[in-house]
């Protein structure tokens, strides 16, 4: 009974250890992020993605709020992200719609959001 119990004890605690090392994917997105690069479904133009990534940059807050701004337009409103931090839906107050991102990767220093065939990657503004 006694290795029974040292077992269980034991299996519970290393269930605890592996959970608590799971990422915080809403800790690691809440940052202000430089849009570094974007790949479109059709054909830009080297003029129209130089205008784009002129000085735009997103920002998300740890209390579920965003802004995009700069040549990527400008949008505000409020995001959610999926427990598994692969997927990002943002719900726009600026009359941009609601729109879901597959988050391809999120680390301390690089996003990569893909949607209907086009790819925003941004990096870690410090």
């Amino acid at each position: 009974m006694k290795k029974l119990k040292l077992s269980c004890i034991s299996a519970c605690l290393v269930l605890f250890m592996v959970a608590s090392c799971g990422k915080d994917h809403s800790k690691q997105i809440a940052r202000t992020w430089t849009v570094s690069d974007i790949e479109a479904s059709t054909t830009l133009q080297d003029s129209v993605k130089t205008k784009m990534l002129s000085n735009s940059q997103m920002v998300f807050t740890k209390d579920g709020q965003y802004t995009a701004n700069g040549g990527i337009g400008t949008d505000q409103g409020s995001y959610t992200l999926d427990k598994d931090g692969k997927s990002l839906s943002t719900m726009s107050d600026a009359g941009k719609g609601n729109q879901v991102y597959t988050i391809d990767k999120l680390t301390d220093d690089k996003l990569v959001l893909k949607n209907s065939g086009n790819t925003i990657t941004c990096v870690a503004k410090n």
